[in-house]
């Protein structure tokens, strides 16, 4: 039986399953129905902070700003109106009094329920929290798809007419077989410890080659203890840090512009165990919280470990000298080409942070020194000469919060070690049915910190200046509109623009439901200055249109219907792009199985005007694919727990192009039209 008979064998079966929800949760489906969108990495902490919550859920009558941000679906405002209302009433004896409070609604409520508390359990309760007390979970997942893409091919010399044409396609072949695998385990001991690891093999990725001596190519490991005196928290091997407002360092979920207008502000965790897949965003070593006095804490860490970079020999008499010519991010190591770029650098880095907090104000002041051997080379284009050299550099910060009469201010200054400067300041304040926030940015052209991640247009936290202004509003019962105002501007050359310029970006949405529909309308535009060939910077623009309407039928089935539109003009260049999709959700709470269906149609005209689509996926999978050209696409996403420590989730997807007769390029591309993606993982939980 060949493939697309396994797969069309799937899809029909599906069909004529029942379908159920489970009692945990659908993390996945909950981020996408409220918009939250994120990189994969990002994507991967908020699941994992939404399965920690449910397992041990906030305490709302305890819970303070930063704790309750970690509800990802709450803006800022919504975070004010609980504070306010538990200040003026006092606790919550029960979670659904969380209605009476102005600006939190019925779907708000049920966002909430499964991960929150008011901290008064039953006995029942208590002894069932005894018996959790220690937590196993294993999860391992396998994903492929076919036809084979061009990397996996075998051929001879006598397929090339010159040698060095067999020569370069036998370095570019992939080591290992076209399948990508995970294994992820997790250990919880109540509060106290938490450990686990990571195996991770990208697909085309050889098992115990050279470059994968210990079997996965990559490899992650941690041990996190958490106490209640002196030291708050210890890990060894692999964190994640997070301070201020993210200019100096911050890994994982990053808030920015969204059609959440008003959720900008930050909320530093510290230390936390890393636990994602992606290669090179995380610290390797030791990181210490510790509780110093009362108000004042401080964290202190030490990593040091190899990563990926590109390489070239110096101009110099000993055949040793190296010169790290930039980094290699990608995560891939298939082919010899890809492998002679891992860990060929040493990357050190060291920091502590002293906070102060009180009733008042919160300060934090922040430093950071790392270094890459061999250092890297800024480039030869003009857009590249501020990049990173990752020499000795050093970092200091300090970032406050503080609030006055229901307004709240908070932000982060940053100083390097070249004098550049970084800030970033914020304002928010409102009601119930009106709030909004004010955030202004300057970072100089010559700040760099290799792990910024502060708000902004881009990622690298350099060479911007910016206002943003943003709006929550609830004009009527059922209706909300959220509307953002973003205007920014360059000192230096970037990407795709020589010229320095300014643009600006608009989103406006709103969103309103009756009864079982829920009707969704969506508005952004982005103006931007951008090169054209053979002339000057132009002001290029995209313009992005979406409708979605919902209903649900008795909390059992539920349908989507999306339509999005791309407009895209640079110059002469006008490209458009459309997308729909219809999608079919099944939830039963009498069975242990559920199913999600899409099926979609896309036509563009370009790259330019392609079309994002967030994909339902199995637990822990990130996929938001960017659509281009004219083609189908559908998927089906299962999960079933056939007992009650174990699920299994299973998503075959299928995506047709009938105008190309390849897909992609290079090594990835596909001598066919169509394209079959598989993913089977299953989740062990004691």
């Amino acid at each position: 039986m060949n493939f697309k008979k396994v797969y069309v064998l799937l899809l029909s079966f599906s069909f004529v399953l029942q379908v159920i929800a489970q009692s945990v949760p659908d993390i996945g489906e909950l981020l996408e129905s409220n918009d939250i969108e994120s990189s994969a990495e990002g994507y991967d902490e908020m699941v994992n902070t939404l399965l920690e919550l449910y397992a041990s859920p906030l305490n709302i009558n305890t819970a303070d700003f930063d704790s309750l941000k970690r509800l990802f679906f709450l803006s800022d405002g919504q975070i004010d109106q609980i504070l306010g209302y538990r200040k003026k009433y006092g606790g919550f004896f029960h979670v659904n009094e969380l209605l009476w409070v102005p600006g939190v609604g019925k779907r708000d409520l049920n966002n909430l329920l499964p991960f929150i508390t008011t901290g008064q359990r039953t006995a029942q309760e208590k002894l069932g929290i005894l018996k959790k007390r220690t937590r196993h979970e294993l999860l391992v997942k396998v994903k492929t798809s076919f036809p084979i893409q061009e990397g996996y091919k075998v051929y001879s010399l006598h397929d090339f007419e010159k040698k060095k044409d067999y020569e370069r396609k036998v370095v570019s072949r992939f080591q290992g077989p076209p399948l990508g695998t995970l294994m992820k385990y997790k250990m919880n001991y109540a509060h106290f410890l938490q450990a686990g690891f990571t195996l991770e093999n990208d697909a085309g990725e050889g098992y115990f080659t050279r470059s994968q001596r210990m079997g996965f190519d990559f490899l992650s490991a941690h041990v996190c203890l958490t106490g209640q005196h002196l030291f708050r928290r210890v890990i060894l091997g692999d964190y994640r840090i997070q301070w201020g407002q993210g200019l100096v360092a911050w890994g994982g979920f990053a808030s920015g512009k969204s059609d959440m207008a008003v959720g900008n502000e930050k909320s530093a965790r510290g230390f936390s165990p890393y636990t994602s897949t992606d290669e090179n965003r995380f610290m390797r070593g030791v990181a210490m919280s510790l509780d110093v006095l009362p108000g004042f804490s401080a964290d202190l860490f030490f990593s040091r470990k190899k990563t990926d970079g590109n390489l070239t020999v110096a101009d110099t008499l000993s055949e040793e000298d190296w010169l790290a010519v930039s980094l290699y991010e990608s995560g891939y190591h298939r082919n010899q080409k890809e492998c002679d770029k891992k860990h060929t650098l040493k990357e050190m880095a060291a920091g502590v942070s002293i906070g102060w907090n009180t009733a008042y104000f919160k300060v934090g002041l922040n430093g950071l020194y790392y270094d890459f051997s061999p250092n890297l080379i800024p480039g030869e284009r003009i857009y590249q000469r501020y990049n990173d050299t990752g020499k000795g550099r050093y970092l200091w910060s300090l970032d406050y919060k503080t609030s006055w009469r229901g307004i709240y201010l908070f932000g982060e200054t940053a100083f390097s070690d070249c004098g550049a400067l970084a800030t970033v300041n914020g304002l928010r304040g409102g009601g119930a049915y009106l709030s909004g926030c004010v955030l202004y940015r300057r970072y100089d052209k010559r700040y760099i910190s290799h792990y910024a991640s502060g708000f902004g247009e881009y990622s690298n936290t350099s060479n911007e200046e910016g206002v943003y202004c943003g709006i929550d509003v609830v004009p009527v019962k059922n209706l909300k509109v959220n509307v953002y105002y973003d205007w920014f501007r360059h000192f230096a050359p970037r990407y795709l623009a020589v010229i320095t310029g300014s643009g600006w970006e608009l989103l406006a949405q709103a969103d309103y439901r009756h009864g079982n529909f829920g009707h969704q309308w969506r508005y952004k535009r982005e103006c931007r200055p951008e090169d054209v060939k053979g002339q000057e910077s132009v002001l290029r623009t995209k313009n992005e249109y979406r409708y979605q309407m919902s209903l649900k039928w008795y909390k059992t089935l539920e349908f989507r219907t999306r339509f999005s539109m791309m407009q895209y003009h640079k110059a002469q260049q006008r490209d458009l792009g459309y997308m729909v999709y219809q999608d079919v959700i099944c939830v039963f709470p009498a069975t242990d199985l559920k199913m999600q269906y899409r099926v979609g149609w896309f036509n563009t005209d370009s790259y330019q005007s392609r079309i994002y689509a967030y994909e339902n996926n199995v637990l822990y999978g990130y996929s938001f694919p960017a659509f281009m050209g004219e083609g189908w696409r559908t998927y089906l996403n299962l999960s079933w727990k056939p007992v009650a420590c174990l699920t299994c989730y299973l998503k075959a997807g299928f995506t047709i192009y009938p105008k190309q007769g390849t897909i992609s390029s290079g090594v990835s591309e596909v001598d066919n039209n169509k394209l079959y993606d598989l993913t089977f993982q299953l989740r062990l939980k004691i």
